[in-house]
């Protein structure tokens, strides 16, 4: 029997029981909105994010060290609590191979996983 993930979209992580039980006694996460959050049966999780370039820059869309610094450093709290993180760049999606990226990462994150399905 084949025991893929839940994919929940738009998840705001203080509704992920695992992590508000892990959290109790410590600060809470500052960035809490994710896209797409992969919960396993052997209580991995998995963060995935599609940036677009509010993630990235000012409203006047120059790049913003600031702001990526502020990202990875919320990322780094994330990972320290225990979530894998892959994020992808909005353009990726803009190209006309988003379907062979999308497979292509799921087979390899099932892969590493040790995640089995159907083909």
């Amino acid at each position: 029997m084949e025991k893929l993930p839940a994919l929940i979209p738009q998840v705001y992580l203080h509704y992920d029981p695992y992590t508000t039980r892990e959290l109790k006694h410590s600060s809470i996460l500052s960035r809490q909105r994710m896209d797409f959050l992969l919960l396993f049966s052997n209580h991995e999780r998995i963060v995935i994010e599609i940036d677009g370039k509010q993630h990235y820059s000012d409203e006047d869309e120059k790049a913003n060290p600031k702001k990526y610094a502020e990202m990875v450093a919320a990322d780094r709290s994330l990972r320290l609590a225990g979530y894998e993180i892959y994020r992808f760049g909005g353009s990726e999606f803009q190209d006309d191979n988003y379907v062979e990226l999308i497979e292509t990462f799921f087979r390899d994150l099932f892969k590493k996983h040790v995640i089995v399905t159907g083909k």
